[in-house]
């Protein structure tokens, strides 16, 4: 189990997994299918899960007057998960969403402007809209200004020989060979998707944070008890 295994690496194992023999003049004509095939069983496990080691960020420096903003080339604009300003040297939240009564507020139409950037959305030309439209230049210096953008990173290519992939190559593997077997009718196609989807489980809940259970109310046997004044405990007593 492993990251960052080459693609030549990932055919081994493939093969493996599925008894073809590993000699390449057998397998140049498959080659390419195979390789098609272990691309697309990372992608669709690259979109289905938020892996934490994919999850980066990406700064843009906001421009006086300017509305419109590409967004980071290696995140995938459905894929952003956080978006912020950078406002008296702290990280803000930015919130999604303009509407109508943004819009009330700094016209953006009208080339109203103001700062911090407080809202975004994604545009039908997917582009980032920041409202309202800042008023300044982010500071190189300081960094004020800037917007940092948190997002799950898009998958690097996996085309050549010594290309690495990004996901678990087990998993990748154990997944596009219960693919492979499925199709040709293999008896043991269903233990090998067994296998994959064991692996998968396990991996999720390793990197999915668990939620603190308590059974009883520990906050309150830790509350410390009250003191009662001694003239209101022995008034209390008849004393």
């Amino acid at each position: 189990m492993a990251r960052r295994t080459t693609l030549v690496k990932l055919l081994d194992d493939l093969r493996s997994e599925i008894r073809a023999s590993f000699n390449p003049a057998h397998n140049s004509q498959v080659r390419d299918a195979q390789v098609r095939l272990l691309q697309r069983t990372q992608e669709r496990l690259w979109g289905d899960f938020a892996w934490p080691h994919l999850r980066v960020f990406r700064f843009i420096p906001v421009q006086n007057g300017q509305r419109y903003y590409e967004p980071p080339a290696d995140i995938d604009i459905d894929r952003i998960t956080r978006v912020e300003a950078r406002c008296d040297q702290v990280y803000r939240p930015v919130q999604p969403g303009i509407d109508a009564g943004h819009y009330a507020a700094y016209d953006s139409d009208l080339g109203h402007r103001g700062s911090p950037v407080m809202r975004w959305q994604i545009t039908e030309d997917e582009q980032m809209e920041l409202w309202p439209i800042p008023d300044v230049d982010a500071n190189a210096d300081t960094r004020e200004g800037e917007i940092r953008i948190t997002g799950i990173r898009t998958l690097r290519p996996l085309v050549k020989d010594d290309d690495r992939a990004d996901l678990d190559d087990r998993l990748i593997v154990l997944y596009a060979a219960a693919e492979l077997l499925t199709g040709s009718g293999a008896r043991d196609a269903s233990i090998k998707l067994a296998a994959a989807d064991a692996h998968y489980a396990k991996m999720k809940s390793n990197l999915t944070p668990r939620r603190q259970f308590r059974m009883f109310d520990t906050d309150h046997a830790r509350r410390p008890r009250q003191r009662i004044p001694l003239a209101v405990y022995n008034s209390r007593n008849g004393s």
